[in-house]
């Protein structure tokens, strides 16, 4: 069985090589890489040309625009020009993060988006505590042809057919396991359409409890555990039950949205 991550940071050092080989012997094929800030893009640029099934992706994250040095965003023209097959993102919007700036966010945001439409390319997009000003923006500007995902989605779901409407897609991840999430997976389930689901890990982060564990990687220096690539396969599981369909399934829709969003056929 073959299964596509829709987000991941492989570039992340807390994720060697050989698990994501690991990975791979185990039926994890495309992943999209996503780039933080101009610090890892040469990073994900390298294991693009390492191993094709490596899609890259290249963005600031919205943790990232208070430390974005001056030019990061001609910067990220040129990278993305340099890598015609290459998303934008990870990207966004986030209202919890210590110290934000809503304005200098929300300025980046735009910028990006605006490069998205113009060199028609996927777009991924990070919201924490800021679906307002999400849904905002998303109305009243134009939007990449090819859709967007709302990466590890977290939102209402009296949002989720307009967005869909608008070109979202809505990735499944270990963020909806706990109970508390039950309302999330309850739109997996019933309210986000088909044709709009995919899975991801956000490896090394969102690390599932031991229990949904598939292999371990070692913690980070502060304790924190740190997810595994092939734990990929456990999340396509919980998303096949949550959904209500066998995980073959489960796996050939997601790599049907998967293809359509970031590869364009």
């Amino acid at each position: 069985m073959e299964v596509h991550d829709a987000h991941c940071h492989y570039q992340f050092a807390e994720v060697p090589s050989a698990a994501v080989e690991l990975a791979r012997s185990e039926g994890v094929s495309y992943a999209v890489i996503n780039g933080s800030s101009p610090e890892d893009w040469a990073d994900v640029a390298a294991l693009a040309v390492r191993d094709p099934r490596n899609l890259p992706s290249f963005g600031l994250h919205p943790w990232d625009v208070p430390t974005a040095p001056a030019g990061w965003l001609a910067e990220l023209r040129r990278v993305l020009l340099a890598h015609p097959g290459a998303g934008v993102g990870e990207m966004g919007l986030d209202r919890w993060v210590e110290g934000f700036d809503p304005v200098a966010q929300e300025a980046a945001f735009r910028a990006q988006l605006a490069l998205a439409v113009e060199l028609d390319r996927p777009l991924t997009i990070h919201c924490v505590r800021a679906i307002g000003p999400l849904m905002d923006i998303l109305r009243a500007t134009e939007r990449p042809r090819r859709g967007f995902l709302l990466h590890s989605w977290n939102g209402p779901v009296e949002l989720v057919l307009e967005l869909a409407r608008l070109g979202a897609y809505f990735s499944f991840s270990a963020h909806h396991f706990p109970e508390r999430k039950a309302h999330l997976r309850e739109q997996f389930a019933a309210a986000i359409p088909r044709e709009r689901v995919l899975v991801e890990t956000d490896a090394p982060a969102l690390c599932p409890a031991p229990a949904y564990r598939v292999h371990e990687l070692p913690p980070a220096a502060d304790g924190t555990p740190q997810n595994h690539p092939a734990n990929l396969l456990r999340n396509l599981g919980e998303l096949a039950s949550t959904m209500g369909v066998e995980p073959e399934q489960a796996a050939a829709t997601t790599r049907a949205n998967f293809t359509r969003l970031f590869l364009g056929t």
